[in-house]
Parts: structure tokens; C-alpha cells; sequence
């Protein structure tokens, strides 16, 4: 396994390149308008302990990456879809340096630099994750820090400092997520301590007194937090958000079918990087994974913790990135030193040929689709990044003993001809970047009007938050106190239209069965009642 210095150079330059070029101008999804809008009202109330939306109480997530997302609005003077994404790629890009630093003490230089690449290179983390600001890539660096000090002071036999780091790592991760980072915590240290034949240190001083320190930190948190609302429906809603998504909340059909269905999305998701688990048919290298201890102890993490998601019906990929890593480490050990005779290599060797084959054709095809014909310099942009795969997939031909260095080449290179092609069709004809400039327009028409939400009334994440940026302040709820003759945006999929008279204003939304919400004045209507205008909300409310 080898990486010639102008190769290493190439990967360095394309790193930055890939992950960067246009990264602001897809208009935001729900999640990310969700996370802005809250981080937008921090910077304007000033208050960083509560998170709100639309000024009410905000309870599905802890406030660290909406502390993240407020320090880069401040940063760039402004909200907007590049400040809010940027953070996310350079937590990602110190996550794969904390995969490299970790590997360099297991591996060679050679193989530690692969094991980083490869998790920056899955498919589902090039060409998704990547692309967004979501907390997933943040909380999950931080789990998979927890998962490496348990192992690197427990071989050292260093407890104090184990359960030190790993608590004070728990305590990141529940800030960013929630409830998930004590169930990682929990299956990490037991299965490890069980392991090691060290469990009684489970009772431990320096065990219980860490567990206590983690507990009076979020007690802090909570505290200050308990001097502007009540903890009740804290707890409540985070409990909530972690069990919606069990066998329980989905029933024993749902669950069935997940568990025979998960295997194969997870394969899917990490392409072209499942690929080498073709190579565990073969007992020598099933061999392999068992002369590594950091392996075996990746393994048995990662068997683990995928449980909790192989048994969770409402599963996403993003949910199990801390996991992946586990999972490049047994694949580092995997992949010999060199290309090798052997059939199954030749197979797999075979495999990612196809795939650079493909990539060359969808960039060459790409000059002629018609969604893309608008873009400047289509020719040049097109036909660079074609003829660059053309290069590498002859260097790949011709040399073996650097194909997996060379497969990671051709993939930044791919994201880069995406970023060139993709985003700015996607930003000029998309129906999300017609929505974002109508609810930008909406705001600023409304930055000087009184204007309220009409109690519960329903509001699409990124409506919310291109309305408020527009308005420059938030867009509060009004429940009681309800004026006749006021204006406010109600949702008619919640509120009978007879409550209301002729509207003055819309507001597109695409997520639920009508097509606008309104701005219409309050009627004073006495044969019906708010409790009997209001109807069944749609599914997905």
C-alpha cells in the first residue's frame, strides 16, 4: 500500500476544494431551518440558555449546536446557508483528523491516511452529510472521542482518566443531542469494563465520582436554564425524541422489517466502502481482524452500539457516523499491502474499476443534461473534471499498488464536478429555491407591520427561518390575548377560514395538503368558537 507524494498533494488540494466550492447555495432543509432559526433568536434575545422558536420554548435539542450556529452568524456577520454549514464541514474535517492521529498509533502513516480518507469519501457522507448543517457530524466526533479514550487509558490501565474524559465527552455529546449520549456511554463502558474482566470498577471512586461531576454539569446547565421555565416539559420532550424512534413507538410489523432491511441500507449508505467486506468470506482475512486488539475492540464496539439502531424502525444513516469509523478501522486491517493475484482482490479490484468507469460517464453525460445548460463555462467545468477522472482511471489501470489512494482521488474529484454542476442548477430552478426567495420577499414586505402566529399555527422549519432573517427580528406566537381586527398567519389546514376575514398575504409551503398559509384579519364570529375552528391537523404536523 503506497501513496506517491504527487497523489498525496492532489488529495490535499481537492480536500478543501471538494467539500467547500458552493456550499451555501442550496436553500436549507426543514432540519437546518430549524436549528438557524433557533440560533437567529439566541443572537437577538441575547439569552443563550433557553432555546426558543418564534419566541416559544424550544424543546427537541439541547443548545450546543445552536451555540455553534450563533458564534458563525456572528462570525460572518449574518445568517445564511454557508455560515450555517461551514461549521459542520470543519467539525467533519476534524473528525477525520482525529481518525488519522488515533490510526497513526495502530497503523502505518500509509494506512491511518487511508483510514481518514475512506470515511471522508463514503457515499453517504460525500455527497449528504457533507452538504449540510446538521449537529450529526459534531455529536457524533465527540461519541467517537468517547469511544477511543475508553480504550486508550483502559489498555494503559489509566481508570481515572478513562472515566473522566468519557463522562466530560457525554456531557458534549448530550449537549449537542440529548439522551443518546448516556446510551453510548452506557453500552461503551460496560461492554468494555465486561471485557476486560474489570466490571467491579463500575463501583469504583473514581467511577462514581466521574458520573457525579457529568450529572453536576448538565445540573448547572439546567439550573440556569430552570430560571426562565420549567424543567417539566424538558425532560418530557427529550425522552420523547428518543423514543419516537423504537420498536415501541413502531409496533412488531415495523420492526420486523427493519431488522431484515438494515443490514442491506447500511451497505448501501457507506458505498463504495462496503465493498471490501467481500473479502470476509475468505478465512485468511477474517484472520487479519484478529491479530489487531484495536480492532477487536472497534468490532466490539461497533457490534454493540448499531444494536440500539438495528432496533429502531426510525432509522437515518446520519444517526450512526460515529459508528463508521469502528468500521474503517477492521477495513484498514483488511485491505493487504499490496494489489496481489488473489481472485477476490482481482473482484474487488474489478468493482471499483467499474465504478470510476461510471463516475466518467455521468460526468461526461453531465454537459448534456438540460438542467445544467445555464451554467457559466459549462464546457470547461464539465470537461475539466471528465478528463481528470479519464487520468486517473489510466493511473488506477496501470497501477495497482495505488488503487485505494487513487478510488479516494476519483471520488473528491466527482464531488468537485457535483459542486460545479449540481447546486447551482439545483439554487436557480429548484421548487426550495422559489420558496426561499418568496418567504424572503414575505418578510421583508412584513420587517415593519405588526404581524403574530395564530396560536399552534404550523410553520415549515425553513419558512421560519428565511421569514425571520428577512424581518430581522422574531415572528412571535400569539396563543392568549387574541385581538378581533388583528392580523395574523394562520395555517387553514388547523383553523376554520370562517375565523378569519379576506387574507391579505401568503406564504407558501410545500410539506402539508394546502398550498399557503395566510395573513387575514381576526373575526369577531359568535356562532363558532376557536376550540370548534379548530380541525384535524394533516399527518406530519
Amino acid at each position: 500500500m503506497q501513496i506517491p507524494r504527487w497523489l498525496l498533494w492532489l488529495i490535499l488540494l481537492l480536500l478543501p476544494l471538494a467539500f467547500f466550492v458552493n456550499l451555501g447555495l442550496q436553500p436549507f432543509i426543514d432540519d437546518e431551518g430549524n436549528r438557524s432559526v433557533v440560533a437567529l433568536e439566541m443572537l437577538w434575545s441575547g439569552n443563550y440558555i433557553v432555546p426558543t422558536i418564534h419566541g416559544a420554548f424550544y424543546y427537541n435539542k439541547p443548545p450546543l449546536w445552536n451555540w455553534v450556529l450563533a458564534a458563525s452568524f456572528w462570525l460572518h456577520g449574518g445568517a445564511s446557508e454557508w455560515a450555517a454549514r461551514v461549521p459542520s464541514v470543519l467539525a467533519l474535517l476534524g473528525f477525520a483528523a482525529t481518525i488519522y492521529y488515533t490510526f497513526r498509533q495502530h497503523f502505518s502513516a500509509e494506512r491511518a491516511l487511508l483510514g481518514a480518507l475512506i470515511f471522508l469519501t463514503c457515499g453517504r457522507i460525500i455527497f449528504w452529510e457533507s452538504l449540510l448543517g446538521l449537529i450529526d457530524i459534531s455529536f457524533s466526533w465527540a461519541m467517537f472521542g468517547l469511544f477511543l479514550v475508553v480504550y486508550h487509558f483502559g489498555q494503559r490501565g489509566q481508570w481515572r482518566q478513562l472515566f473522566l474524559w468519557s463522562y466530560l465527552l457525554m456531557v458534549v455529546g448530550f449537549m449537542f443531542k440529548g439522551l443518546p449520549a448516556f446510551v453510548f456511554q452506557g453500552l461503551t463502558l460496560v461492554t468494555y469494563l465486561v471485557a476486560r474482566g474489570q466490571w467491579k470498577r463500575l463501583f469504583s471512586v473514581a467511577h462514581i465520582g466521574s458520573g457525579l461531576l457529568a450529572v453536576g454539569l448538565l445540573a448547572l446547565y439546567y439550573a440556569a436554564y430552570h430560571q426562565y421555565n420549567s424543567l417539566d416539559h424538558v425532560f418530557q420532550a427529550l425522552f420523547e425524541q428518543s423514543g419516537k424512534r423504537t420498536a415501541a413507538a413502531y409496533g412488531i410489523g415495523e420492526t420486523l422489517r427493519h431488522l431484515v432491511s438494515f443490514p442491506g441500507e447500511v451497505f448501501y449508505h457507506f458505498l463504495p466502502w462496503t465493498l471490501p467486506a467481500l473479502l470476509l468470506v475468505k478465512k485468511t482475512y477474517r484472520q487479519r481482524l484478529r491479530d489487531q486488539p484495536f480492532v477487536q475492540y472497534c468490532l466490539l464496539i461497533l457490534a454493540v452500539n448499531s444494536m440500539v439502531y438495528w432496533l429502531s424502525p426510525n432509522f437515518h444513516p446520519r444517526y450512526i457516523l460515529m459508528l463508521v469509523p469502528l468500521g474503517v478501522a477492521a477495513l484498514v486491517q483488511l485491505l493487504p499491502d499490496e494489489a496481489g493475484t488473489d481472485r477476490l482482490l482481482l473482484v474487488l479490484r474489478g468493482l471499483f474499476g467499474l465504478l470510476i468507469v461510471l463516475t466518467i460517464g455521468v460526468s461526461a453525460g453531465s454537459f448534456f443534461h438540460p438542467d445544467v445548460q445555464a451554467i457559466p463555462w459549462l464546457w470547461l467545468k464539465s470537461g475539466g473534471i471528465t478528463m481528470s477522472l479519464l487520468i486517473l482511471g489510466y493511473i488506477y489501470y496501470r497501477h495497482p499498488a495505488q488503487q485505494w489512494f487513487l478510488v479516494v482521488a476519483v471520488l473528491l474529484v466527482f464531488r468537485l464536478g457535483f459542486d460545479l454542476l449540481v447546486p447551482p442548477a439545483r439554487a436557480a430552478e429548484s421548487n426550495g429555491n422559489r420558496l426561499r426567495e418568496l418567504a424572503t420577499n414575505f418578510g421583508h414586505r412584513w420587517q415593519d407591520r405588526q404581524l403574530t402566529i395564530f396560536r399552534d399555527g404550523h410553520m415549515e422549519p425553513t419558512n421560519s427561518f428565511y421569514v425571520e432573517n428577512a424581518m430581522g427580528h422574531v415572528l412571535p406566537r400569539t396563543t392568549n390575548g387574541l385581538q378581533v381586527g388583528q392580523l395574523y398567519l394562520y395555517h387553514p389546514d388547523q383553523y376554520d377560514r370562517r375565523l378569519f376575514g379576506p387574507a391579505v398575504d401568503s406564504l407558501p409551503v410545500r410539506h402539508t395538503y394546502s398550498d399557503y398559509i395566510y395573513v387575514a384579519p381576526l373575526l369577531d364570529n359568535d356562532s363558532l368558537s376557536i376550540e370548534q375552528a379548530t380541525l384535524q391537523p394533516p399527518a406530519g404536523f
